[in-house]
């Protein structure tokens, strides 16, 4: 997780030179709440999926609109949960480190 943390922390840097031209506080804080929003939103919906949540409506939109002489193959189908398999902590994880040290930075800016 801290090898994680470091390439975001690398991206975040290269996002404030790339896009906002500067080293500043205020550059840092909205670039890491890009990077760690991203990072967290994506381990939210690795779990979202990986939990099961849309199985149930894949499997039904999946009966629902296929032909019944073709309802085998789609009973063989895997379910998305079965897909996504991806671990979600080190992305909840990474996100929510980026997230803190941002918080900490917003802290500093406003003192």
């Amino acid at each position: 997780m801290t090898r994680n943390f470091f390439i975001a922390q690398l991206i975040i840097a290269l996002i404030m030179l790339a896009y906002f031209k500067e080293l500043t506080l205020l550059s840092y804080i909205n670039s890491s709440f890009l990077i760690g929003g991203t990072i967290t939103f994506i381990g939210l919906v690795i779990f979202v999926f990986s939990t099961g949540f849309f199985d149930v409506f894949t499997v039904t939109m999946r009966k629902m609109l296929t032909p019944k002489r073709r309802m085998e193959d789609v009973m063989s189908m895997r379910t998305p949960s079965e897909i996504f398999s991806a671990p979600v902590f080190p992305f909840l994880g990474t996100g929510a480190l980026v997230l803190i040290v941002m918080g900490i930075g917003l802290v500093i800016f406003y003192i």
